[in-house]
């Protein structure tokens, strides 16, 4: 191996790093309501943001619609009580041969005390779900280029998914676009995989 295939092995590994912190701080701005900080996180040729079944928000205009106006609203209704810890974990990350684009999968595990049934008293809720999001580098930075997270379950503790799989808000009024792809428990439909099998190369 020479010097220049080494830089390029050693330049794979730090941007792979870089996408993963990435990842973690967008779920500490979103867990501290940092909304404005999260959005900044988006290249302004950003694609589109989409979770759960809230719908499809495009461009970096809607990504901005998604936190400051949708999230904002739930900041300004937020209630004594009321939290949420998303912990993103078995990250995956691929970095196209171009290394100017990427593509990463999280699965993540929610933690959240909210109203249930809507209007009602806190409870205790926990939730699953996984990302599979793009990634772009500008000027040496990588930010998200598409969000995509498939809402698995969002359950109160008490009882479990199996009795009740899905407490939600539904489709956002501010969305441009309906859900894409939503099938929570006990319908779950695999999200289809990035990369290629890494013994086949399929």
């Amino acid at each position: 191996m020479d010097l220049k295939e080494m830089e390029a092995r050693l330049q794979k590994v730090e941007d792979e790093l870089a996408i993963d912190r990435l990842q973690k701080i967008f779920g500490y701005y979103l867990d501290n309501r940092m909304l404005k900080e999260a959005w900044e996180l988006f290249s302004k040729n950003a694609e589109s943001i989409e979770i759960a079944d809230r719908g499809v928000f495009k461009g970096y205009e809607g990504a901005g619609k998604f936190f400051l106006e949708y999230l904002g609203k739930e900041n300004a209704i937020a209630r004594l009580g009321l939290f949420a810890f998303h912990m993103q974990h078995q990250g995956v990350v691929t970095v196209d041969p171009d290394g100017r684009t990427a593509k990463g999968r999280w699965y993540l595990i929610m933690i959240q005390a909210r109203p249930y049934p809507p209007g009602g008293p806190i409870r205790s809720v926990l939730g699953h779900g996984v990302y599979e999001n793009e990634f772009v580098k500008e000027d040496g930075v990588w930010k998200f280029q598409k969000v995509f997270m498939s809402l698995h379950f969002r359950s109160p503790i008490e009882g479990g998914w199996a009795e009740t799989p899905m407490i939600g808000q539904g489709r956002a009024s501010q969305s441009d676009a309906p859900p894409t792809n939503y099938h929570p428990y006990p319908n779950i439909k695999p999200l289809p995989v990035h990369w290629k099998h890494p013994v086949t190369g399929k």
